[in-house]
């Protein structure tokens, strides 16, 4: 039975992988936003799947240093946090492991108002391509998936200003992101 990390469990993609996880048996530990990324429940993992995530829709004019930071650390931050502390504290299975952080097709796409939220997910794909190569040796895969759009609370709460119509149900996405695993 793989062991799984999961994040973000308290949203909806994040709850949908954990739940898609345990209707396939595989052990389950959560780590959330209010939980301390530096400390990892102990035991080795098969995986690491990086759920977490905020967007907020503002127009430059609106986007403080302050909202961009959040931005950034809850996207970019945590995900370095987590990563640090499963590799450091050897929590990984060393025969192989993976590190899956749920991005966006907004690291690649732009939309009005979305600059924070665009350049976070940016920089989080980015961040996993370097990660990737520098964690080969440990036997540990790397990758950012950058789904369309999943119907998510979030997604209904920027979608209708961005125009944007469909979307997966995050039990499908939910279910790719375990194939990954395979």
């Amino acid at each position: 039975m793989a062991r799984l990390l999961i994040t973000g469990t308290t949203g909806g993609i994040g709850g949908a992988i954990k739940i898609a996880a345990l209707s396939r048996g595989f052990e389950v530990r959560e780590l959330n936003r209010c939980d301390d990324f530096s400390v990892l429940p102990e035991g080795e993992f098969d995986a690491l799947i990086f759920a977490t995530g905020m967007n907020e829709v503002l127009p430059v004019t609106l986007l403080s240093d302050e909202k961009f930071a959040a931005m950034i650390e809850a996207n970019v931050g945590l995900f370095l946090k987590a990563v640090r502390a499963f590799v450091k504290g050897k929590r990984y299975n060393p025969g192989g492991a993976k590190i899956i952080a749920i991005s966006s097709v907004s690291a690649k796409e732009g939309w009005s108002g979305g600059a924070a939220y665009c350049a976070s997910k940016g920089a989080l794909s980015a961040m996993c391509r370097a990660l990737n190569e520098e964690l080969r040796p440990k036997k540990i895969e790397v990758i950012a998936l950058e789904p369309e759009y999943v119907k998510t609370k979030m997604f209904f709460a920027t979608a209708g200003r961005m125009g944007i119509k469909d979307a997966l149900e995050p039990n499908v996405f939910a279910a790719q992101v375990l194939e990954k695993l395979k």
